[in-house]
This record gives C-alpha cells, structure tokens and sequence, in this order.
C-alpha cells in the first residue's frame, strides 16, 4: 500500500485560475510496476501543465495544504526534481543545452527511490540522434537502480518503445483529428503518440500557409528517407 501513488481529477491551480474550463487528469503511479510515465503528444497539448501539476499536487500535500483534486493518495517523498523550460548563462559561457546537461546531471546523481522526477523535452537542445540518445539513456539509467517516480515528457516518440520495460509505462495527450485539422482535448490517456503535429502548431502561430505547406512537402521527404 506505501508504493501507491494516485492523483484523481487533479488540476494545476494557477493555470485553472487564469484560464477556464480547465480539464482535471488522473495519474496511477506505483514505485513497483509503474514508477515511470513516458508522456507523448502534441505541442499546446497540456504535457508541461500535467506534469507540473503532480509536483505542485506533491508539495501541498507534503506542507500540509488541501489539494486541487477530487482525491489523492500520494508516497511521502524526499525531494522533487524538475528539469523544465530553457535558458542560458552568457556570462559564464553557459549554453542553454549545457545548463539542461548540468541540471539532468545533478538529478541523476542526487534523485533516490524516494524523489519524484519530473523532465520536459530532455535532449532537444542538439541534434535530433544526440538528442534521443542522450533522452534514452537517462530514462533507461532512471529505470534501472534507485527508481524515483518519474514523469518525462517529450516529443522523442520513439521513446514509447520504452513502454515494455520494467516499470514504464505510455502516457499521451488526447486529439481530436478531423479533415487534417487536429483539437486539444487537454486529456491525458493510456497509449503513445506517433507524431509530435509541430507544423500543426506553427500553423496556428501564424507561419505564413507556403512556409507550413513546405514544411509538410520536407517532412514527406525526410520520413520516407528515414
């Protein structure tokens, strides 16, 4: 009964009181079979708000605090981890992937069976390959000895491929996709995504339509290549 670790209906409680209509999610975790959730699916789909909302869930509880969910039943940790967001340090020669390396190093050697890990985007900072194996590399070494609860989102989906390993197991945004348009349905369930929708999303930025269209006619090119 310690190992198990449930969230239901959770919400993340600044991104519920700025926007409305806010969709809660659940989270089944156990430090036994499922102590490691690969989180797949579009950009804007709500991967970061997730995974940051069972942390920010985590830490009320463990103060003392009520927290936003319908029910929650949560190990008592030692220490939450995050590798989050970007950002460089030029005075001291520091590139953005260097401070992403530096802060995925320090949870490798501090995190314990007891910590709970959360990672958004490990490796995008370099290549494509260099960028997956590194990704790779530390859910496999997160996997192995000393295994915190880990959340790690990422557009790696061949990441998913993980699933059948021990303890891991494949978590994706919801979409809705009708005549080549895709809709965030903002939940989160059970399975992988196949493809990260990036020129969907750039789309909706605002790329002018020849810039997007090309960027499908590369895409074709490159995925047949590949």
């Amino acid at each position: 009964a310690g190992s198990e670790h449930s969230i239901i209906d959770g919400r993340h409680p600044v991104v519920e009181y700025f926007r409305s209509g806010f969709v809660p999610n659940s989270l089944e975790m156990d430090a036994i079979t499922a102590s490691c959730a690969i989180l797949t699916g579009p950009n804007m789909a709500g991967k970061s708000t997730y995974i940051k909302q069972a942390a920010l869930i985590q830490l009320l509880a463990q103060i003392g605090s009520f927290v936003p969910a319908s029910q929650a039943r949560l190990r008592l940790i030692d220490r939450i981890f995050t590798r989050m967001g970007s950002g460089d340090n030029i005075s001291r020669g520091e590139s953005t992937f260097y401070i992403e390396m530096l802060e995925t190093a320090r949870i490798l050697r501090q995190r314990s069976s007891r910590s709970l890990v959360i990672m958004d985007e490990v490796g995008r900072g370099t290549s494509t390959f260099d960028g997956l194996a590194i990704a790779w590399a530390v859910v496999e070494e997160l996997t192995q000895t000393d295994r915190p609860l880990l959340l790690f989102a990422t557009h790696y989906h061949e990441l998913t491929a993980l699933g059948g390993r021990e303890g891991v197991f494949n978590l994706t945004m919801d979409i809705l996709e009708e005549s080549g348009k895709i809709t965030f349905l903002h939940r989160v369930k059970a399975g992988a995504a196949d493809r990260s929708y990036g020129i969907h999303v750039a789309r909706l930025a605002g790329l002018p339509a020849h810039v997007t269209q090309r960027a499908e006619e590369k895409l074709l090119e490159l995925e047949a290549r590949g």
